[in-house]
């Protein structure tokens, strides 16, 4: 009796201690050393800025410069987001973390894959039971330098930096991933866009980065549902939830899902609706969602957004620790996870108006404000970054209002909506305002920087076909043409994905925003070049080529520069790189058909599509970021891989070997 008194005892001791421990709040970090904040602001163009900084409208940007220094940021080869913000992370060219693009290729088969995603499912037992949690798979190769910073020690906070997905241990340090975080469908962003009078031509036709849903409509009653991902238990199948809509006497809308119901009213936004996709009974994907109705009577149209990841209950990591997504949460209320913030495939499918979108991207930045400052207040980091994306993609999708001369340019719409761009970077000079007056101090030094710049983008340039008429790339029907003659358009192959090619009598093909590659005897599954002499020789023959290309249409030239691989790529990755990466001149960009190897007739064609601005293969002699800094910057010619080494510096921690920049401000 006496032992089994002790054993209870102890046992309530014991509880008593743990619920002591556990009632103790984390003890809080008070950051005594030099401090750093980084805002980034992607895609901010030299050109625009300075002229609206000599207009006014950017006046804290033109008091840091005064009171710190500004340069121009040389971006990378190709000056675009996943290569740049991957340099920006690790210090290296490309070669050294191993993203070149978008999309990479596989030599096996030439097909494209995703380059800054790879998700892996749950493991589940008897088709049932989770032993494993799903979870992103790293892309990027090369150590970040806030993962170095946090083996020092160094407490960051690190918010929606593109492609930091999956999220790291930064111990002692908190991370939110951005720009490359997946939809609850496993995709980057797909958009639903739901109505009553879809016809059948309009179903039939894929469309890019959206889902068309055709719903009907009884006694005002819409019953529908939500289609998920594919169901890891049974993959051929995709998950789904019931929605249903009530169309009530004034035109709005009851939207109900899962037991929740709101109101919408025509030309307005919903907010955020949480749901839930069962996989098994043991695992489930909780999601958010919003809608937009455009109209309820006669016929009905509503826009879905993507499935977000929700925040509060992540089936895949958002953030690390795991629950400092649930935290933010908690703080500042739902917000959007998927990484592409914006969504620029409604908005380039026609399937949301300028004003919805406009409306949507000041709801999202301003969500996106809320988490920066619930963290920035939090003062118990000594690195901050956080990264906005709104300059980068209203610039995308509305340069076409900028820029008289390109093909969509429409001077009523132009009056209406031509400031949207300029409106961004006013909402960062107001940021980056509040940050020098709240936050900025003698131990704190601040960066504002872009990772590269913009230009229009006028004409698409089909760098299969070229490489077809020039005898680099073989389609069947080809074999009846007679030596020198010219292709006739009717025998160009339809389709994506290198339709009809012919691969052992192609010597070169075209895959992503600006990237060539040899078709290699011994790397490529059915490569007919061989390496030395000839493979040298090709490449010279095709920059040559290239470099002579001007516009049918106007006689402009279409590239600046093409970039040969071992001229400009080292490192750990540099056999995964490109063996040509195509620098093309303002204007110009490989058209959408090229990108995932189609091969149409035409040889450069006039974009009609809303996403109007680029930057993605542009030379990157003229595609430069920009860089201010509080204090004076030491280098005349800073660069986007001098960030890494600048920041440990900073912190009296040695640059990583591989790091190929040098710091911008004196120790």
């Amino acid at each position: 009796m006496k032992m089994y008194l002790r054993l209870l005892y102890g046992l309530l001791l014991l509880l008593l201690l743990l619920a002591i421990s556990c009632g103790k709040s984390e003890k809080s970090y008070s950051p005594s050393g030099p401090k750093m904040i980084i805002m980034g602001f992607d895609g901010v163009d030299p050109g625009w800025m300075n002229r609206w900084m000599a207009e006014g409208k950017l006046p804290n940007l033109a008091k840091l410069k005064s009171a710190g220094s500004y340069h121009e940021l040389k971006s990378t080869i190709p000056p675009q987001s996943p290569v740049a913000w991957a340099s920006f992370a690790t210090g290296t060219n490309p070669g050294g973390h191993g993203i070149y693009d978008f999309v990479k290729r596989t030599p096996a088969d030439y097909m494209p894959e995703v380059a800054v995603m790879d998700l892996q499912p749950p493991k589940l037992l008897l088709n049932m039971i989770p032993t494993e949690k799903p979870y992103g798979k790293p892309t990027r190769g090369g150590m970040s330098f806030w993962k170095v910073a946090a083996g020092k020690g160094i407490h960051s906070t690190l918010l929606t930096i593109p492609y930091t997905f999956p999220p790291e241990d930064v111990a002692p340090g908190r991370m939110l991933s951005g720009l490359g975080t997946p939809d609850l469908r496993g995709t980057n962003s797909t958009f639903t866009y739901m109505a009553t009078d879809l016809g059948s031509d309009e179903l039939a036709q894929s469309i890019g980065g959206g889902k068309l849903q055709k719903v009907s409509k009884i006694n005002n009653e819409i019953a529908t549902f939500i289609e998920g991902m594919n169901n890891p238990a049974k993959n051929e199948e995709r998950l789904s939830v019931p929605l249903n809509f009530s169309i009530r006497d004034d035109q709005s809308v009851e939207v109900r899902l899962e037991g929740i119901s709101t109101i919408i009213q025509p030309g307005s936004w919903s907010e955020w609706m949480p749901f839930h996709f069962k996989i098994t009974p043991f695992l489930k994907a909780t999601g958010i969602c919003r809608f937009y109705l455009f109209t309820s009577t006669p016929e009905f149209r509503l826009y879905m957004t993507p499935l977000c990841i929700d925040p509060s209950d992540p089936y895949i990591p958002l953030s690390y620790p795991e629950g400092f997504s649930r935290e933010l949460c908690e703080k500042v209320g739902y917000f959007k996870t998927v990484g592409w913030l914006y969504d620029t495939s409604a908005l380039n499918e026609d399937r949301l108006g300028d004003a919805q979108w406009i409306e949507d991207m000041n709801k999202l930045t301003a969500e996106q404000e809320r988490i920066f400052y619930s963290e920035l207040d939090r003062r118990d980091w000594d690195l901050f970054i956080g990264v906005f994306t709104d300059t980068d993609r209203s610039a995308h999708m509305f340069y076409r209002y900028l820029d008289p001369e390109h093909p969509l340019y429409d001077p009523v719409k132009a009056a209406q909506y031509g400031d949207i761009i300029e409106s961004t970077y006013r909402h960062m000079d107001r940021f980056v305002g509040e940050i020098m007056d709240k936050y900025l101090d003698d131990q704190t030094t601040l960066i504002v920087m872009s990772d590269h710049g913009f230009h229009s983008f006028r004409r698409g340039f089909n760098t299969n076909t070229w490489l077809a008429e020039n005898g680099f790339l073989n389609f069947q029907g080809m074999e009846k043409l007679l030596p020198g003659q010219q292709i006739p358009r009717e025998i160009f192959p339809k389709g994506e994905f290198f339709p009809r090619v012919v691969w052992n009598k192609t010597k070169a093909y075209s895959l992503g925003t600006g990237q060539i590659y040899i078709n290699l005897s011994g790397r490529e599954s059915r490569g007919i070049v061989r390496p030395g002499a000839e493979y040298n020789a090709l490449l010279d023959q095709i920059v040559q080529g290239l470099m002579t290309v001007t516009d049918p249409m106007n006689g402009t030239p279409v590239f600046k520069n093409v970039y040969k691989a071992k001229d400009v790529y080292s490192g750990e990755f540099a056999d995964k790189a490109p063996d040509l990466q195509l620098g093309f001149a303002d204007g110009y960009r490989t058209s959408s058909e090229t990108m995932l190897g189609g091969i149409p007739a035409e040889l450069v064609t006039s974009n009609l599509r809303n996403w109007s601005g680029d930057h993605s293969a542009s030379a990157v002699e003229e595609t430069s970021g920009i860089i201010y800094c509080s204090r004076p910057m030491t280098k005349e010619d800073p660069a986007i891989v001098d960030i890494a080494p600048t920041v440990l510096g900073y912190f009296g921690i040695e640059k990583l070997p591989v790091m190929e920049g040098s710091s911008i401000l004196n120790p």
